[in-house]
């Protein structure tokens, strides 16, 4: 086997019949397209690798920032009564307030009788406001985040989120005779390009 194909053997995983792809990869796109293929994923690779590595340099920055100006607030939150963050504008402390109304409308029933997923939309999001919203206030550029594709993800804390004691993340269902509790964890979603940011989870049935 030459260095050409032992170099897409080890590209592969081992459950895959790695010699026969690797031939039949050669004779599909020639020895030179090959190479670029491998090249390409090769850069793909690195450069996924230094995102991630340039984002967790900049979680510590953050962090330490965070860490030297810290009043004592964070001190006085408990497990079970998370409110918002101290660093919250009024515009902030509203906005997750509205995020928790507007996901409360949408929650409801699957036709089976289980709670139904929810996702809201907020249109015309700014990249300081998605950071403040998942509690990094400072991190107007998004610097510790990692962007995939068009999108960055991150999965938050339901109550912090919304700023709010996790009692206040039920609601009642009178004439079904049940309550729903917002899930502990939601997904936040932002597209800087658009300005979108979105918000989704699911629900589960407590008791009264």
């Amino acid at each position: 086997m030459n260095q050409l194909e032992e170099g897409l053997e080890s590209a592969l995983p081992r459950s895959v019949t790695r010699c026969s792809l690797v031939k039949t990869s050669v004779r599909k796109h020639g020895r030179a397209g090959v190479v670029k293929k491998l090249e390409a994923s090769h850069k793909r690779e690195e450069k996924k690798r230094k995102k991630e590595e340039e984002a967790e340099q900049a979680r510590k920055r953050l962090k330490t920032i965070t860490n030297t100006s810290a009043d004592g607030a964070a001190a006085a939150a408990t497990a079970t009564t998370k409110t918002a963050s101290a660093s919250d504008t009024q515009e902030i402390k509203n906005l997750r307030k509205g995020l928790l109304k507007m996901v409360k409308r949408k929650m409801g029933f699957q036709m089976s009788g289980a709670p139904k997923n929810w996702r809201v939309e907020v249109p015309g999001t700014s990249k300081a406001t998605f950071a403040a919203l998942v509690g990094r206030h400072t991190d107007v550029d998004l610097d510790s985040f990692v962007k995939k594709g068009a999108y960055y993800t991150e999965q938050y804390e339901a109550s912090k989120l919304f700023g709010t004691y996790e009692a206040q993340l039920i609601k009642d269902f009178n004439r079904e005779g049940v309550r729903q509790e917002i899930g502990s964890t939601v997904t936040v979603r932002y597209k800087p390009s658009t300005m979108e940011l979105s918000v989704s989870g699911h629900a589960e049935i407590c008791g009264w």
